[in-house]
């Protein structure tokens, strides 16, 4: 066997071995943010993506938490800034990691539903992507289980595979639980349930 082949082949066998412990990384970080399950598909350029976490918080408390969304921040939301907030409606810019670091700015408007536990938001005047999203917060007394439910479509396909589309979709989610966690210093690992995720 020629050295180049085996050069080849160990560098083959690193990128896996390295893809394969960045996968175990982030199903790991999902399940420790509390989420305990999944789905997130595409058809064409649009995706849709429901998932479940509990945090071990009353809902009130967890609803106040995600109201107050300019004091997110985490890995991917480096700095939210309130536009306007009347009402039940609040428009924020929101500055996320990009690729190499570099800031993206998205601004969301987010409208609130106290009495029915929901909480909506989608994307204002973005030309790259539309995403529409809806909370819902279901009590289960001394913890809050929260749904989401998110559609994203993109304005030109993407030349990445899906599973790193997955990865954009699910980080996002996951960061907004760690930051959450961190806003009402509890657990939000559902400890009971960790094989339960899909992954």
């Amino acid at each position: 066997m020629s050295k180049a082949v085996r050069i080849i082949g160990a560098l083959v066998l690193v990128i896996v071995v390295g893809f394969a412990g960045w996968r175990y990384y982030q199903a790991h970080r999902a399940r420790a943010a509390g989420i305990i399950a999944e789905s997130i598909t595409h058809d064409g350029d649009t995706w849709t993506a429901d998932m479940t976490a509990r945090v071990t918080a009353p809902e009130d408390t967890v609803y106040n938490a995600i109201r107050d969304v300019q004091n997110t921040h985490s890995d991917q939301v480096k700095a939210v800034r309130v536009v306007s907030d009347s009402g039940n409606t609040k428009v924020v810019d929101m500055d996320l990691n990009g690729p190499g670091g570099q800031p993206i700015t998205t601004r969301l408007q987010f409208e609130y539903d106290a009495a029915n536990h929901r909480i909506t938001y989608h994307t204002l005047d973005n030309p790259m992507l539309s995403t529409d999203a809806e909370y819902t917060l279901d009590d289960e007394g001394g913890s809050t289980l929260i749904k989401l439910h998110e559609t994203t479509k993109f304005a030109q396909s993407l030349p990445v595979p899906d599973g790193v589309i997955k990865d954009v979709i699910r980080g996002i989610f996951v960061s907004q639980l760690e930051g959450l966690k961190r806003t009402l210093h509890v657990d939000t690992a559902d400890k009971t349930n960790e094989d339960d995720t899909g992954f």
